[in-house]
């Protein structure tokens, strides 16, 4: 478990983020990040709860108090990261991220709207964006 610094939020897993500084091969550097801010001020949690019930963890366990709490546990999260790959791959959400990163790459605002109207509209006609 992780903690950002910045944005204040637990998670399981740090991104990573490759940076090949203008290099064709090795060595690159590999930096590991927020992933809901991009933050790079991240510190390893150590947990003293069980992950499941909550229940203080006994000496020599890590992340859950018995297996029967593992199981659930494992259980609850391959639901969510299934919920979370569905939402994912909902329409709305797909042209969200088109939109961000083409405002990023252009250096536009654009809204939801003006987006669609303006942008995926002519990409769909065969126009330029």
């Amino acid at each position: 478990m992780y903690y950002c610094k910045e944005c204040g939020r637990e998670f399981e897993s740090a991104e990573t983020i490759t940076q090949t500084h203008g290099l064709l091969s090795p060595p690159f550097e590999e930096i590991y990040v927020c992933p809901f801010c991009s933050g790079t001020d991240i510190s390893a949690v150590q947990s003293l709860h069980c992950r499941c019930c909550g229940a203080k963890l006994p000496a020599g366990a890590s992340s859950y108090c018995d297996e029967n709490c593992r199981s659930k546990g494992e259980k609850m999260r391959r639901r969510e990261a299934s919920r979370r790959k569905r939402e994912r791959s909902l329409p709305l959400n797909i042209i969200i991220r088109q939109l961000e990163e083409y405002n990023r790459m252009n250096g536009t605002s654009y809204s939801y709207g003006q987006y669609v109207a303006l942008v995926l509209v002519k990409s769909k006609r065969g126009g330029k964006r």
